[in-house]
Protein backbone atom coordinates (compact mmCIF):
# COMPACT_ATOMS: atom_id res chain seq x y z
CA UNK A 1 0.00 0.00 0.00
CA UNK A 2 1.27 3.46 -0.90
CA UNK A 3 2.47 5.50 2.07
CA UNK A 4 0.33 8.58 2.70
CA UNK A 5 2.64 11.58 2.98
CA UNK A 6 1.03 14.48 1.09
CA UNK A 7 -2.09 16.57 1.61
CA UNK A 8 -3.68 15.26 -1.59
CA UNK A 9 -3.10 11.64 -0.58
CA UNK A 10 -4.50 12.26 2.90
CA UNK A 11 -7.54 14.08 1.53
CA UNK A 12 -8.28 11.33 -1.02
CA UNK A 13 -7.94 8.62 1.65
CA UNK A 14 -10.30 10.44 4.00
CA UNK A 15 -12.97 10.88 1.34
CA UNK A 16 -12.77 7.14 0.57
CA UNK A 17 -12.74 5.82 4.13
CA UNK A 18 -14.48 8.32 6.43
CA UNK A 19 -18.19 7.51 6.39
CA UNK A 20 -19.48 11.04 7.05
CA UNK A 21 -17.36 12.40 4.19
CA UNK A 22 -18.23 9.59 1.83
CA UNK A 23 -21.98 9.63 2.42
CA UNK A 24 -22.69 12.85 4.35
CA UNK A 25 -24.81 15.69 3.05
CA UNK A 26 -22.04 18.26 3.47
CA UNK A 27 -19.65 16.58 1.06
CA UNK A 28 -19.75 19.39 -1.50
CA UNK A 29 -18.92 22.05 1.11
CA UNK A 30 -16.13 19.89 2.49
CA UNK A 31 -14.62 19.54 -0.98
CA UNK A 32 -14.75 23.32 -1.47
CA UNK A 33 -13.03 23.99 1.86
CA UNK A 34 -10.40 21.33 1.15
CA UNK A 35 -9.71 22.95 -2.22
CA UNK A 36 -9.19 26.32 -0.55
CA UNK A 37 -6.35 24.82 1.47
CA UNK A 38 -4.96 23.05 -1.59
CA UNK A 39 -4.76 26.39 -3.39
CA UNK A 40 -2.87 27.81 -0.43
CA UNK A 41 -0.46 24.99 0.35
CA UNK A 42 -0.36 22.89 -2.80
CA UNK A 43 -1.58 19.32 -3.37
CA UNK A 44 1.82 17.81 -2.63
CA UNK A 45 2.39 19.66 0.63
CA UNK A 46 3.83 17.23 3.24
CA UNK A 47 1.36 16.25 5.93
CA UNK A 48 4.11 16.34 8.54
CA UNK A 49 4.67 20.03 7.82
CA UNK A 50 1.05 20.97 8.57
CA UNK A 51 1.92 22.29 12.01
CA UNK A 52 0.10 24.71 14.31
CA UNK A 53 2.23 27.54 12.97
CA UNK A 54 1.46 26.58 9.39
CA UNK A 55 -2.26 26.53 10.13
CA UNK A 56 -1.89 29.91 11.80
CA UNK A 57 -0.27 31.17 8.61
CA UNK A 58 -3.29 29.85 6.70
CA UNK A 59 -5.63 31.60 9.14
CA UNK A 60 -3.74 34.84 8.55
CA UNK A 61 -4.07 34.34 4.81
CA UNK A 62 -7.83 33.92 5.17
CA UNK A 63 -8.05 36.93 7.46
CA UNK A 64 -6.17 38.99 4.88
CA UNK A 65 -8.92 38.07 2.43
CA UNK A 66 -11.32 39.45 5.07
CA UNK A 67 -13.13 36.15 5.43
CA UNK A 68 -15.34 36.08 8.56
CA UNK A 69 -14.04 34.17 11.57
CA UNK A 70 -16.75 31.50 11.39
CA UNK A 71 -15.89 30.81 7.75
CA UNK A 72 -12.18 30.59 8.59
CA UNK A 73 -13.00 27.92 11.17
CA UNK A 74 -14.99 26.02 8.54
CA UNK A 75 -11.95 26.11 6.27
CA UNK A 76 -9.66 24.85 9.02
CA UNK A 77 -12.00 22.05 10.15
CA UNK A 78 -11.48 19.62 7.19
CA UNK A 79 -7.70 19.95 7.51
CA UNK A 80 -7.67 18.84 11.12
CA UNK A 81 -10.28 16.18 10.30
CA UNK A 82 -8.00 14.67 7.66
CA UNK A 83 -5.02 14.60 10.02
CA UNK A 84 -7.01 13.16 12.93
CA UNK A 85 -8.62 10.51 10.70
CA UNK A 86 -5.23 9.45 9.34
CA UNK A 87 -3.87 9.26 12.88
CA UNK A 88 -6.81 7.16 14.08
CA UNK A 89 -6.37 4.86 11.07
CA UNK A 90 -2.63 4.58 11.91
CA UNK A 91 -1.69 5.99 8.52
CA UNK A 92 0.51 8.66 10.11
CA UNK A 93 2.65 8.36 13.23
CA UNK A 94 2.94 12.00 14.29
CA UNK A 95 0.35 13.62 16.52
CA UNK A 96 -1.92 16.05 14.63
CA UNK A 97 -1.74 19.68 15.79
CA UNK A 98 -4.50 21.06 17.98
CA UNK A 99 -5.88 24.35 16.71
CA UNK A 100 -8.04 26.75 18.72
CA UNK A 101 -11.16 28.26 17.22
CA UNK A 102 -10.22 31.35 15.28
CA UNK A 103 -11.31 34.66 16.80
CA UNK A 104 -8.89 37.37 15.78
CA UNK A 105 -5.18 37.34 15.05
CA UNK A 106 -2.88 37.98 17.97
CA UNK A 107 0.42 39.51 16.97
CA UNK A 108 1.60 40.40 13.51
CA UNK A 109 1.37 38.09 10.50
CA UNK A 110 4.51 36.19 9.55
CA UNK A 111 6.78 38.28 7.33
CA UNK A 112 10.24 38.26 5.78
CA UNK A 113 12.89 40.88 6.43
CA UNK A 114 14.37 42.68 3.42
CA UNK A 115 17.60 40.73 3.84
CA UNK A 116 15.65 37.47 3.78
CA UNK A 117 13.88 38.50 0.58
CA UNK A 118 17.28 39.23 -0.94
CA UNK A 119 18.38 35.73 0.09
CA UNK A 120 15.24 34.22 -1.46
CA UNK A 121 15.94 36.01 -4.74
CA UNK A 122 19.62 35.00 -4.71
CA UNK A 123 18.68 31.33 -4.27
CA UNK A 124 15.96 31.34 -6.95
CA UNK A 125 16.06 31.02 -10.71
CA UNK A 126 15.46 34.17 -12.76
CA UNK A 127 11.70 33.65 -13.15
CA UNK A 128 11.01 33.02 -9.48
CA UNK A 129 13.42 35.71 -8.32
CA UNK A 130 11.61 38.42 -10.27
CA UNK A 131 8.22 37.19 -9.08
CA UNK A 132 9.40 37.24 -5.45
CA UNK A 133 10.77 40.74 -5.84
CA UNK A 134 7.58 41.92 -7.51
CA UNK A 135 5.38 40.40 -4.79
CA UNK A 136 7.38 41.93 -1.94
CA UNK A 137 7.37 45.38 -3.58
CA UNK A 138 3.65 45.48 -4.45
CA UNK A 139 1.84 43.39 -1.83
CA UNK A 140 -0.02 41.61 -4.60
CA UNK A 141 -1.87 38.37 -4.01
CA UNK A 142 -0.84 35.31 -6.01
CA UNK A 143 -3.90 35.53 -8.27
CA UNK A 144 -3.14 39.19 -8.98
CA UNK A 145 0.52 38.58 -9.73
CA UNK A 146 -0.22 35.88 -12.28
CA UNK A 147 -2.97 37.84 -14.05
CA UNK A 148 -1.63 41.40 -14.16
CA UNK A 149 -1.13 42.44 -17.79
CA UNK A 150 1.18 44.83 -19.58
CA UNK A 151 -1.67 47.31 -20.01
CA UNK A 152 -2.05 47.44 -16.21
CA UNK A 153 1.40 49.04 -15.88
CA UNK A 154 1.86 52.77 -16.49
CA UNK A 155 5.59 53.43 -16.67
CA UNK A 156 5.09 57.14 -17.38
CA UNK A 157 3.06 57.66 -14.21
CA UNK A 158 5.28 55.15 -12.38
CA UNK A 159 2.40 53.06 -11.10
CA UNK A 160 0.58 49.79 -11.72
CA UNK A 161 -2.96 48.63 -11.18
CA UNK A 162 -4.35 45.48 -9.61
CA UNK A 163 -7.91 44.39 -10.37
CA UNK A 164 -8.52 46.81 -13.22
CA UNK A 165 -7.50 50.39 -14.01
CA UNK A 166 -9.06 53.84 -14.52
CA UNK A 167 -11.79 53.67 -17.13
CA UNK A 168 -11.79 49.88 -17.11
CA UNK A 169 -13.29 48.94 -13.76
CA UNK A 170 -13.77 45.35 -12.74
CA UNK A 171 -17.17 43.93 -11.86
CA UNK A 172 -16.65 44.86 -8.21
CA UNK A 173 -14.97 48.17 -9.04
CA UNK A 174 -12.26 47.44 -6.47
CA UNK A 175 -9.11 48.07 -8.48
CA UNK A 176 -6.20 49.72 -6.69
CA UNK A 177 -3.06 51.59 -7.68
CA UNK A 178 0.46 50.78 -6.47
CA UNK A 179 3.51 53.04 -7.01
CA UNK A 180 6.36 51.28 -8.83
CA UNK A 181 9.19 50.80 -6.34
CA UNK A 182 12.78 51.23 -7.49
CA UNK A 183 13.73 47.51 -7.10
CA UNK A 184 11.11 46.45 -9.68
CA UNK A 185 11.32 49.35 -12.15
CA UNK A 186 13.86 47.58 -14.40
CA UNK A 187 11.93 44.31 -14.18
CA UNK A 188 8.75 45.98 -15.40
CA UNK A 189 10.49 47.92 -18.16
CA UNK A 190 11.96 44.70 -19.56
CA UNK A 191 8.65 42.87 -19.33
CA UNK A 192 6.28 45.63 -20.48
CA UNK A 193 8.03 47.65 -23.20
CA UNK A 194 7.27 46.12 -26.59
CA UNK A 195 4.88 43.58 -25.08
CA UNK A 196 1.28 43.16 -26.25
CA UNK A 197 -1.03 45.02 -23.82
CA UNK A 198 -3.06 41.88 -23.09
CA UNK A 199 -0.03 39.74 -22.31
CA UNK A 200 0.28 38.62 -18.68
CA UNK A 201 3.55 39.89 -17.23
CA UNK A 202 4.26 36.77 -15.17
CA UNK A 203 1.36 34.39 -15.78
CA UNK A 204 2.66 33.00 -19.06
CA UNK A 205 5.73 31.64 -17.24
CA UNK A 206 3.78 29.58 -14.70
CA UNK A 207 1.18 26.89 -15.34
CA UNK A 208 -0.58 27.81 -12.11
CA UNK A 209 0.03 29.09 -8.62
CA UNK A 210 0.76 25.61 -7.30
CA UNK A 211 4.02 25.43 -9.23
CA UNK A 212 5.04 28.75 -7.67
CA UNK A 213 4.27 27.38 -4.20
CA UNK A 214 6.34 24.25 -4.84
CA UNK A 215 9.45 26.14 -5.96
CA UNK A 216 9.03 28.77 -3.27
CA UNK A 217 8.89 26.13 -0.55
CA UNK A 218 12.23 24.75 -1.74
CA UNK A 219 13.85 28.17 -1.63
CA UNK A 220 12.55 29.06 1.84
CA UNK A 221 13.96 25.78 3.10
CA UNK A 222 17.34 26.62 1.56
CA UNK A 223 17.60 29.86 3.54
CA UNK A 224 16.53 28.13 6.76
CA UNK A 225 12.98 29.46 7.13
CA UNK A 226 10.27 27.34 8.73
CA UNK A 227 7.42 25.89 6.63
CA UNK A 228 4.86 28.42 7.88
CA UNK A 229 6.68 31.13 5.93
CA UNK A 230 4.80 30.85 2.66
CA UNK A 231 4.52 32.84 -0.56
CA UNK A 232 1.66 34.89 0.90
CA UNK A 233 4.10 36.04 3.60
CA UNK A 234 5.62 38.31 0.92
CA UNK A 235 2.37 40.29 0.95
CA UNK A 236 2.61 40.53 4.74
CA UNK A 237 6.22 41.67 4.32
CA UNK A 238 5.19 44.52 2.02
CA UNK A 239 2.64 45.73 4.57
CA UNK A 240 5.01 45.38 7.53
CA UNK A 241 7.83 47.27 5.80
CA UNK A 242 5.45 50.10 4.95
CA UNK A 243 4.25 50.38 8.55
CA UNK A 244 7.81 50.38 9.88
CA UNK A 245 8.68 53.14 7.39
CA UNK A 246 5.90 55.33 8.75
CA UNK A 247 3.29 54.93 6.01
CA UNK A 248 -0.15 55.93 7.30
CA UNK A 249 -2.49 53.00 7.86
CA UNK A 250 -5.19 54.53 5.66
CA UNK A 251 -2.70 54.71 2.78
CA UNK A 252 -1.62 51.12 3.41
CA UNK A 253 -5.25 50.03 3.59
CA UNK A 254 -5.77 51.43 0.09
CA UNK A 255 -2.63 49.79 -1.33
CA UNK A 256 -3.48 46.42 0.22
CA UNK A 257 -7.06 46.55 -1.04
CA UNK A 258 -8.52 45.97 2.42
CA UNK A 259 -12.17 46.86 2.95
CA UNK A 260 -11.97 46.65 6.74
CA UNK A 261 -9.67 48.92 8.75
CA UNK A 262 -9.11 46.23 11.38
CA UNK A 263 -7.50 44.01 8.72
CA UNK A 264 -4.82 46.64 8.10
CA UNK A 265 -4.49 47.35 11.81
CA UNK A 266 -2.90 43.91 12.31
CA UNK A 267 0.32 45.27 10.85
CA UNK A 268 0.49 48.07 13.41
CA UNK A 269 1.45 45.72 16.24
CA UNK A 270 4.52 47.10 17.98
CA UNK A 271 7.92 45.69 16.98
CA UNK A 272 11.31 46.17 18.62
CA UNK A 273 12.34 48.45 15.76
CA UNK A 274 9.20 50.58 16.13
CA UNK A 275 9.71 50.90 19.89
CA UNK A 276 13.35 51.92 19.52
CA UNK A 277 12.56 54.52 16.88
CA UNK A 278 9.66 55.91 18.94
CA UNK A 279 11.84 56.40 22.02
CA UNK A 280 14.62 57.84 19.90
CA UNK A 281 12.30 60.44 18.37
CA UNK A 282 11.05 61.50 21.82
CA UNK A 283 14.24 61.66 23.87
CA UNK A 284 17.05 62.26 21.34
Amino acid sequence: MTEIVTWQQGMDYTFKTRHSWKHGGGKRTTIINCNHFTEFAGANYPLRDITRKFLKSYQQHCEDLEIPGASINRRISPITTVLNHLYDEEEIEFTPPKVKQFKESQGRPFFFTKDEVNQLCANSNHRLSELIRFASCTGGRMSELLTIKAKDVDLQKNCLYFGGRPGFNTKNGDWRVIPIATPIRDILEQRVIGTHPDCAIFGDEWNNGRSVLWYFKKVTKQIGKEPHYVFHSLRHSFATWNVESGVQLRVLMDMMGHKLYKTTLRYAKATDKARDEALSSVFN
